[in-house]
């Protein structure tokens, strides 16, 4: 089973929307767990998501905060137990999830008082606690300073926070997974665009009795938002089918794909209408042709667009891994420059 954590910085824009459905297809995970939606609770958008119509949102009264989990639609899924935090800080879910009991917890800490926040979220946990434990999210806190932020980041001046952290982490068995994984590795999954650092401070956590059936977990490229996703793969992941194909309006949009369609459509019509074909049988094979002339429009633009996006990330990449190492005001501008530029 694929997971997905991100903090997403606010959604309440229709172009952060679109680049969450963006990486909702991209990633094909299936469970999504945000936070920074942002929704206030008297009105929020409706997130379209037609593959994840199961969703579950946590919001507070102002725009700020909230949680959200989105479920696939390809999951056998139950819902048992839900607690929403009335202050949008989490989300616990207990459900069965093809044939198997979880209890899965999204958390938002606050940037003060992080430790007194999880420990009420576990004490919270312990309570509804069934079958397997995934606890995820943004926790506003490093569990090692020294590893887990850049040259430029500034040390924590009160360590007692990190310590009462491991302390929890202990006491309840839970385990950084992705630092399991990846012992020597320094990789971090927030930005600051103020300092030119960088934070590891979103997690995974897992009990022990879990670990076996996680098989990796990686920190994705920081994008659109100041946080990096990061992706966890548990048992044994398994593809699934395509679905069936369907006409994409935007097609018509696109000048030279439209014009092919129409000269397509106009010799098939030319030279098949006699009169001893069956009309019936002319409409319904000139379905064939146009799916046809679509697939390889759509096959086209999508390599197009997939070359621009991988130049952008690859760009994105490199000057990321250049700034962690050796911050500079010429690459952060850099940075931005290649992110929230079109």
């Amino acid at each position: 089973m694929k997971i997905l954590t991100s903090n997403v910085k606010g959604l309440n824009l229709p172009v952060k929307r679109h680049s969450l459905y963006r990486d909702l297809r991209t990633h094909n995970a299936d469970v999504i767990c945000l936070q920074e939606t942002h929704f206030r609770r008297s009105e929020h958008p409706n997130l379209k998501t037609p593959q994840y119509l199961t969703q579950f949102h946590s919001t507070f009264r102002s725009k700020s905060r909230g949680v959200t989990f989105l479920i696939h639609n390809r999951l056998q899924f139950e819902t048992h137990r839900l607690l929403k935090d009335p202050g949008g800080r989490y989300i616990i879910l207990v459900c069965t999830i093809n044939s198997r009991i979880y209890t899965l917890v999204s958390a938002y800490a606050p940037n003060a008082s992080q430790t007194q926040f999880l420990t009420r979220l576990l004490n919270k946990v312990q309570e509804v606690l069934t079958g397997t434990l995934i606890l995820c999210g943004d926790f506003n806190l490093s569990i090692d300073p020294i590893v887990d932020r850049s040259v430029g980041g500034s040390r924590p001046q009160n360590t007692a926070p990190i310590r009462r952290l491991r302390e929890l982490m202990t006491q309840y068995d839970l385990y950084d997974t992705w630092r399991l994984l990846h012992p020597t590795a320094r990789d971090y999954s927030f930005r600051s665009r103020v300092h030119n650092s960088y934070t590891r401070i979103d997690y995974f956590f897992a009990p022990g009795n879990v670990l076996p059936y996680i098989i990796d977990c990686c920190i994705l490229p920081i994008t659109w938002s100041d946080h990096a996703p990061i992706l966890t793969l548990g048992d044994v992941y398994q593809g699934y089918a395509r679905p069936p194909w369907r006409f994409r309006v935007e097609l018509l949009k696109h000048e030279q794909a439209a014009q092919d369609v129409r000269e397509a459509l106009t010799l098939y019509f030319k030279e098949n209408t006699t009169p001893e074909m069956n009309p019936l049988v002319l409409w319904q094979a000139h379905k064939a042709v146009l799916r046809d002339v679509c697939i390889r429009w759509s096959a086209r633009l999508k390599r197009d667009y997939q070359k621009r996006r991988l130049d952008v990330l690859t760009e994105l990449h490199n000057l990321d891994t250049r700034n962690k190492i050796a911050p500079s005001p010429k690459l952060s501008e850099q940075i931005d420059a290649v992110k929230y530029t079109d």
